[in-house]
């Protein structure tokens, strides 16, 4: 006398949705779940064993399989050591120049005296597209085109939305083998080997907001010591910009009553936990102590009028006419 068999549900069972015989929906509910959760445990098992066998532990890693946070405070001010990265070098810096169509005519000969074609690395971001009638400079950095900045919040000035954002925006790019984003004006000069000099020093993995308060104590203690003046320019590391690039949008629209895009990248920065990592050589004014690593506003700054060409800069000082390699920024008065 046979008696009556007892559905089986083993494991592999619950995947096998061809049956002869109607069931209820509820049936059909339960095989779906066990099937989903089936396949949950063995992918996640079948990930710990490959982590475990080949060490890898993410799967979205930074640029040149590089390690992610080791732990820590963030902002910590520890320097690479007994990595097989290579040194870093002015290919591994992308620079973002926060620019318009409407000036850039007249400031491109700033950018110019520092950039590098085919050497340097990163944009000029525009509020529109130039003149096509009108070549681009081949001894200008390349251009871009800011993203639509209209949706987000401002009180004062809506261009510092934009200027903010480049940070984000140039992170996206995905160019390969950065480690740094540096951020200016288009009137910003930089000094490449001393920038890249001071930027070696500091883990690119990490999270390292470096650049210098303001030289004007009026401007520090209206905003902040600890924040650096977008003017003489600051530097992100990857590890900051890929933070920054999936939370900065939400984050300006918190700050929108504050009025510069520093200021902004500053509250946003500190939402994250990174302090600002100080290096005296990111200038707005001119100082002698401190070394160059940017400099801003030359026209401003100079005590003088002045000129400038391809490679040198002339300045009509105390009735004297100096010329000098600009480089050496020897003949500052």
């Amino acid at each position: 006398m046979s008696q009556a068999r007892e559905p089986s549900y083993g494991p592999f069972k619950a995947c096998n949705f061809v049956v002869f015989s109607i069931e209820k929906p509820s049936d059909i509910l339960f095989r779906v779940i066990r099937c989903a959760v089936l396949i949950f445990l063995v992918t996640s098992l079948s990930l710990v064993l490959y982590s475990a066998v080949t060490g890898q532990t993410r799967w979205f890693p930074f640029p040149e399989g590089a390690a992610q946070y080791s732990g820590g405070p963030y902002g910590t001010t520890d320097y690479i050591s007994g990595d097989n990265l290579g040194e870093t070098n002015i290919s591994h810096v992308q620079f973002g120049i926060a620019g318009s169509v409407a000036t850039w005519k007249d400031r491109r000969h700033y950018s110019e005296l520092w950039w590098k074609p085919n050497v340097s690395r990163g944009y000029v971001w525009l509020d529109g597209k130039p003149d096509a009638a009108v070549p681009w400079p081949k001894s200008s950095p390349p251009y871009r085109v800011s993203e639509d900045w209209s949706r987000f919040k401002y009180s004062s000035s809506q261009s510092a939305v934009r200027i903010a954002r480049i940070v984000s925006e140039s992170f996206r790019v995905g160019l390969p083998n950065v480690r740094w984003f540096v951020m200016g004006d288009d009137d910003t000069v930089f000094f490449t080997e001393n920038l890249v000099s001071v930027l070696a020093k500091y883990d690119h993995r990490q999270v390292y907001y470096i650049g210098a308060n303001s030289e004007s104590v009026e401007q520090d203690v209206m905003h902040s010591y600890g924040m650096a003046f977008g003017g003489g320019g600051f530097a992100v590391s990857y590890g900051l910009a890929a933070k920054l690039a999936t939370m900065l949008d939400g984050c300006l629209d918190r700050y929108y009553r504050f009025y510069g895009s520093d200021q902004r990248i500053w509250a946003c920065v500190s939402e994250i936990g990174v302090s600002l990592t100080t290096e005296r050589g990111f200038h707005q004014v001119r100082q002698f102590v401190a070394p160059f690593y940017s400099f801003l506003h030359v026209a401003a700054n100079q005590g003088g009028r002045f000129k400038i060409y391809a490679a040198h800069l002339t300045v009509s000082a105390g009735g004297f006419v100096v010329e000098c390699p600009f480089a050496a920024w020897l003949c500052m008065f």
